[in-house]
């Protein structure tokens, strides 16, 4: 049975945009604001911090979930934007698919994520990832590409901060699924910036490895700033 539903004559859920300096950022604002003209839009833009930026865009949100997109993503312009989720069900984040240019991944990474309003404001200490440390649900319909390959420092940090993810989800709950993922991010990469795509993979791996899994200094790659840093370490600026 279908736990969502599209419905012309509910109100569509806001959708709040989120940046945070991409090169292409205004592009792919432009490009959502096209392709979903029935539904209000926030932007929330250069917030430090994944907790603060989506406590800043549920504070935006003026509806019980919100569509948060995010600014590599060029929405897929055949997305349904009347989507609901299950109101019967006990809340929940969404998390929709996106394409990954570089290295052919398909699943929940960069996607479009519809959060409920209410279970991310009261989110002040979450894991490494924010949207998984309360309930979810996976939806396997394709929100968009994600082109996370703007520039070398971008691309750098998008797979440094999931690689990391996937190390640890390989270290708590191991699946062939995540091993998958972690082989291809560390060996495949394709297109403009692949190869600080590869690298920063690589480079997730040799820091959790660095600090024995520590949580506490995984969580560290939340912060803008630390990221730069060790960006900047590894001479490749």
């Amino acid at each position: 049975m279908n736990q969502y539903f599209s419905s012309k004559d509910e109100p569509g859920l806001d959708i709040v945009y989120i940046s945070n300096g991409e090169p292409d950022e205004q592009r792919w604002y432009e490009e959502l604001s096209y392709v979903s003209n029935t539904n209000n839009i926030a932007w929330i833009r250069g917030v430090n911090g994944r907790r603060e930026a989506y406590q800043a865009a549920a504070r935006a949100s003026r509806t019980p979930w919100f569509f948060a997109v995010f600014a590599k993503l060029e929405v897929n312009e055949k997305f349904d934007f009347s989507w609901q989720p299950d109101y019967w069900q006990e809340p929940k984040h969404y998390i929709f698919n996106a394409k990954n240019p570089v290295n052919g991944l398909e699943y929940g990474h960069m996607g479009m994520i519809a959060y409920n309003k209410r279970l991310v404001l009261e989110n002040n200490n979450p894991g490494i990832d924010f949207t998984l440390s309360q309930p979810h649900e996976s939806v396997p319909i394709l929100s968009g590409t994600a082109h996370y390959n703007q520039d070398p420092w971008t691309t750098w940090r998008t797979a440094f901060r999931e690689v990391l993810k996937l190390r640890m989800f390989m270290a708590t709950s191991p699946t062939l699924e995540t091993e998958h993922r972690l082989n291809v991010w560390q060996n495949y990469a394709a297109g403009i910036y692949s190869n600080y795509s590869k690298q920063g993979a690589q480079d997730a791996i040799a820091y959790y490895d660095e600090v024995g899994g520590d949580p506490a200094k995984l969580q560290l790659s939340f912060d803008w700033q630390w990221l730069r840093e060790r960006f900047n370490q590894y001479n490749i600026a």
